[in-house]
C-alpha cells in the first residue's frame, strides 16, 4: 500500500495481521496481511465464509482488538498511537453488534438513544436534538421515544438500536449483519437509514453480511475474505463480474447471477456483471428487443 494517505479514505488497515492467544499452543491466525479502504460517503461491504476473519476486522476498526502487526489509520493517523485516547476512536467508529437490540437496557427508548451522547460529555440540548434526529433517521416515532424499549417489536428494537449509534455521530459506521433475520420490509427500512445517515453525515459505511443479495443493492465496493486473507475487492460490478471466485471463496452469488449464468451456458449472454435483478431485466428487455429486430429485419 502507498505510504501517501489518500484523503478520500476515511478509514483504511494497512498490512493489519492478528492472531487470538499469539505466542501460546492456542495461538490462532485470524487475519494475514490484510490492506483495505474504506471511502468516505460510501458503503463498502465485507464478506466471507464463517471464519474468514470478518468479526476480527470489524473488531479492529473500532479498537476492540489491537493488530499484532501492521495500523489502522484513521484520518492518517494510527488510532492506537496514544493507547490512552482509544476510547475517543469508538465514539467516532460505532459498531453496531449482530442484534443490537439485546443490548437495549435503559429505561425509555429516549434513555436508551441518548446515552452514547451523554458519555460524550455533550449538553442536554444537543443529546435532545441528536436523538430526535437518528431516532427520524431510524423510523423511530417521537411518540416512541418515552416508550420501553422492551414493548416495542423486534423490528422498532433494532432500529432504536442503531439510532444510539447514530447519535454519537460516528464519522464511520460499522455493521455487523444489520438486517439478520428481519423480513424484506424490514431489511429495506435498515438499509434505508443506514444510506440516509451517510449522505447526511458523509460517513464511511462498512457492512458485515452473508447475503450477497443486500451486498448488490446497498454496496458501493466489496472486500471477500477467506481463511483470514483477501481473496478479492472492488467496485461491486467488478466483484460480480466474477462469480466463480465468489463460488470459490465459499458464498452464495445472488440468485439472479445464477440465473445469468445458466442462461450464459444455453447461449443467451446478458451482461459480464450481473447482480441485480432490475439491471438484469432492463440487459433481456434490451437483447429480446434487439433479436425481434434482426428476426424481422
Amino acid at each position: 500500500m502507498n505510504d501517501t494517505y489518500d484523503t478520500q479514505n476515511k478509514i483504511v488497515l494497512e498490512n493489519v495481521t492478528f492472531a487470538y492467544n499469539p505466542g501460546t499452543p492456542l495461538e490462532k491466525r485470524a487475519l494475514e496481511n490484510i490492506s483495505l479502504c474504506f471511502e468516505r460517503g460510501k458503503v463498502t461491504g465485507i464478506a466471507g465464509h464463517t471464519g474468514s476473519g470478518k468479526s476480527t476486522i470489524v473488531r479492529l476498526l473500532n479498537g476492540l482488538e489491537k493488530p499484532n502487526g501492521g495500523r489502522v489509520l484513521l484520518d492518517g493517523e494510527d488510532i492506537w498511537a496514544n493507547p490512552k485516547k482509544i476510547g475517543k476512536i469508538r465514539f467516532r467508529v460505532g459498531l453496531v453488534m449482530q442484534y443490537p437490540e439485546y443490548q437495549l437496557f435503559e429505561e425509555t427508548v429516549r434513555a436508551d438513544i441518548s446515552y452514547g451522547p451523554r458519555r460524550m460529555g455533550l449538553d442536554d440540548e444537543e443529546i435532545n436534538r441528536r436523538v430526535i434526529d437518528s431516532a427520524a433517521i431510524c423510523g423511530v416515532s417521537e411518540s416512541d421515544l418515552d416508550r420501553s424499549p422492551f414493548e416495542l417489536s423486534g423490528g422498532q428494537k433494532r432500529r432504536a438500536a442503531i439510532a444510539g449509534i447514530m447519535a454519537m455521530r460516528p464519522e464511520v459506521l460499522v455493521l455487523d449483519e444489520p438486517a439478520a433475520g428481519l423480513d424484506p420490509e424490514g431489511r429495506s427500512v435498515i438499509f434505508g437509514a443506514v444510506l440516509r445517515y451517510m449522505r447526511e453525515y458523509d460517513a464511511s459505511v462498512i457492512i458485515v453480511s452473508h447475503s450477497m443479495e443486500n451486498m448488490a443493492e446497498y454496496c458501493d465496493n466489496i472486500a471477500v475474505l477467506r481463511q483470514g486473507k483477501l481473496e478479492l475487492s472492488g467496485k461491486k460490478e467488478d466483484i460480480f463480474s466474477q462469480p466463480e471466485l465468489l463460488i470459490k471463496a465459499g458464498l452464495d452469488v445472488p440468485e439472479i447471477t445464477s440465473l445469468a449464468m445458466k442462461l450464459e451456458e444455453r447461449g443467451i449472454r446478458v451482461s459480464n456483471s450481473v447482480f441485480t435483478v432490475g439491471y438484469t431485466a432492463d440487459k433481456l428487455s434490451a437483447l429480446f428487443e434487439e433479436r425481434r429486430r434482426a428476426k424481422n429485419a
